[in-house]
Formats: C-alpha cells, sequence, structure tokens
C-alpha cells in the first residue's frame, strides 16, 4: 500500500485521468477512445501502459513533497497483474520515462522501494509530438471542465423550434368553422413569410451568440493555461478570473511577463487583490525621459519641483 497517497489530495489537484479524458474526447479519433489506448499507443508497449495509467491515477493524490509514490512488486502486481520480471523490463526499457515520468530508489516503511513522479510538461510535449498537434491544444482540453460542451440543441430551442410548426398549433378557429377567404389565405401566407423570416434572424442571433460563447472559453482557457505556467492551481485561477474578470487578469498576466519577478504566480494574485494600476510601457519611457510634470495633477502641481 502507499502510504504516500491520500483522497483528500483530490481536493487540492484536478484528477489527472479526468483531464486526460478530456484530450481524448476532443481528439474525437475512432482508433483512440480511452486513456488506457491514448497512453499506451505513445508509449508502444502493453505493460508499459498499464503501470502509466495506473500511475497517473496515483499522482494527484501524492501527499509526499515533490509529488513523488512509490509501488512495490506487490503493487503492481496487485493493480496490474504484472510479475515482478515484467515491471523490471518496463523500467529497463525507460518506457515510463518517455512520457515524464521519473523513477528513482528510495526508502519507504525502511525499505528501498521504486519511487515515481510526473512532469506533466513532458507528458504534454510527448503526447503533442505523437498527435502532431500544439501543445498548447493539449493544455487547453486539459483544463476543460465540462464533458458535454460540444453544443448539443438546447430542449428550450427545439420547444421554441416545435411551437413555430404549424402541425402543433391549434385550429383556433374549430374543425366546423373552416375559412376559405381570400383574405384568410393572404394572411397565411403573410404569416408563413414572417415566421420564416422570424427563424433566419433567430438562427443569426443564435450563430453569433455561440460564436461569442466559443470565443469567451476560448480566452478563458488561455488565461488558465498562463496561470498554470506561472504555478497558480486550477482552483484558484478559476477564483480569480470569477472575481476579477477575464480582462483584468489577462492584463496584470501580460504585465507580470515583463517583469523580473521571481515569484510571478504570487505577483499576479497580489496585483488583483490589491488593484494594482500600471503605467503604459510609452508613457513610463516618457516620464523617465524627462517629461514628468505632464503626469502630475492636482491643485498642487505648480507648486510641486519636478
Amino acid at each position: 500500500m502507499n502510504s504516500y497517497t491520500a483522497t483528500g489530495a483530490l481536493d487540492r489537484q484536478p484528477d489527472l485521468l479526468a483531464r486526460l479524458q478530456n484530450v481524448v474526447r476532443q481528439l474525437n479519433r475512432s482508433d483512440i477512445r480511452t486513456v488506457s489506448a491514448l497512453i499506451a499507443k505513445v508509449i508502444r508497449d502493453q505493460n508499459g501502459g498499464l503501470m502509466a495509467v495506473r500511475l497517473l491515477h496515483w499522482f494527484p493524490r501524492a501527499k509526499k513533497v515533490g509529488g513523488w509514490v512509490y509501488k512495490s512488486w506487490r503493487d503492481w502486481n496487485a493493480e496490474c497483474n504484472l510479475s515482478q520480471a515484467q515491471v523490471k523490463r518496463v523500467h529497463a526499457k525507460h518506457l515510463l520515462e518517455a512520457i515524464g515520468i521519473e523513477r528513482t530508489i528510495m526508502k519507504a516503511n525502511g525499505t528501498p522501494t521504486v519511487h515515481y513522479r510526473l512532469d506533466e510538461n513532458q507528458l504534454v510535449q510527448r503526447l503533442a509530438e505523437f498527435l502532431e498537434i500544439m501543445p498548447l491544444s493539449i493544455k487547453m482540453w486539459m483544463w476543460t471542465e465540462t464533458p458535454n460542451e460540444d453544443g448539443q440543441s438546447s430542449p428550450s430551442h427545439e420547444a421554441h423550434s416545435d411551437q413555430l410548426n404549424g402541425h402543433n398549433q391549434p385550429d383556433v378557429f374549430g374543425e366546423e368553422e373552416p375559412i376559405y377567404s381570400a383574405e384568410s389565405a393572404k394572411s397565411i401566407t403573410d404569416s408563413d413569410s414572417q415566421t420564416k423570416q422570424h427563424n433566419d434572424y433567430q438562427d443569426t442571433q443564435h450563430n453569433s451568440y455561440s460564436a461569442a460563447v466559443v470565443d469567451t472559453e476560448r480566452e478563458e482557457k488561455e488565461i488558465l493555461v498562463s496561470l498554470g505556467n506561472f504555478g497558480v492551481g486550477y482552483p484558484k485561477a478559476k477564483e480569480l478570473i470569477k472575481e476579477h474578470g477575464p480582462s483584468r487578469v489577462e492584463d496584470v498576466i501580460k504585465h507580470a511577463k515583463d517583469q523580473n519577478c521571481k515569484n510571478v504566480a504570487g505577483y499576479v494574485i497580489r496585483a488583483l487583490q490589491e488593484n494594482w494600476t500600471f503605467v503604459p510601457k510609452s508613457e513610463a519611457e516618457n516620464y523617465a525621459e524627462g517629461d514628468g510634470m505632464a503626469y502630475i495633477t492636482g491643485k498642487y502641481a505648480a507648486f510641486i519641483q519636478h
């Protein structure tokens, strides 16, 4: 049993396998339907794939400093039905290292045991190389929260379309009082034309709204990736975007990239919480060149020596 794992760690880090399942879902490839299949294809070894998937399950639950988890020969046999010789063969071929899983030997309960930890950036890079897509796409897909975000028709939209269907409209004149006048025929034609125009307008509005939603989601995912690269955890990143808005967070991120900060995550969080105001670079350069009087305002500005 791995004494360095705890279920409470799930509250601190998103489930890694669930995030990788989002990648599989976005790929939508007939030859890759599960995370296990994806990892096995990348490693090109079935036993190595089994071991990697089990480790990816445990990494978010790691309790030891540094993200290390350990597995004994008995653990591998119980979880993957692999013998000690099969596990050693995977180690000898360095199959786990191919996707960013580091391996070393440390003591666990007084006994030297193989420990593992993950470099997620290397994992993303290896997946991107194998799938022949940009690493940023992998990162964005891994931060996707909602599994069913690939637009499905909403019940309310379908209901509205049904209401506009003539077969579902009640006969307000009654079955015993048909109307055959030319005026009624004209009004029906006009009504059909108006209904078609109304539907066309609604479709245009719906498409515009959908495009705006997609752009907003893409912008938020890019911000999440940037904050993640700075070391800001996913829950905290979502909280910052919700509290301060995507535009404000993006401005702070751009400013932080221009600064020589040792703790960029702390810089970004403090700038947002304390509502720092940033002087545009062009204005700051003008001030440094001696045009500082232009930036001194107020009723005492004329008496200030600059």
